[in-house]
């Protein structure tokens, strides 16, 4: 999946709110088998399509059909987590993978986004 480390996290915070709703309107779901497995439909693609951080960074997917979430969903869990070597028995989950995320995130802004914006700034307050 091409998108931003933003839109993955986005996406992930998306489907482990659904998860849990699922969960929790449904008694027969497991939460801790659905945050391993978790069940994309339509609610979730609306509300991942409909987000404006998608509509701002990666615009193209604000008109994807389901099965294409689901693939991305699946690309994202067959990834899976590069540090998993040390412990592959280990199952990925929906919340391991938003905390990888986030952290690529943070390194994100850290390594690139602050800087340009220090500069930026420096540069508005020379002229």
């Amino acid at each position: 999946m091409d998108c931003p480390s933003n839109v993955k996290l986005l996406l992930l915070q998306i489907l482990l709110r659904r998860q849990q709703n699922l969960a929790h309107q449904d008694k027969s779901l497991s939460l801790p088998q659905l945050l391993r497995e978790p069940i994309v439909d339509r609610e979730a693609l609306q509300e991942f399509q409909s987000h404006k951080l998608v509509q701002m960074y990666s615009p193209e997917l604000c008109t994807v059909p389901l099965r294409t979430l689901k693939n991305m969903v699946s690309e994202l869990f067959e990834r899976g987590l590069p540090h998993r070597a040390n412990d592959p028995d280990e199952p990925v989950t929906i919340v391991k993978l938003a905390e990888y995320y986030y952290s690529e995130r943070i390194q994100e802004i850290q390594d690139d986004q602050l800087p340009k914006l220090r500069e930026q700034m420096l540069q508005y307050l020379q002229n």
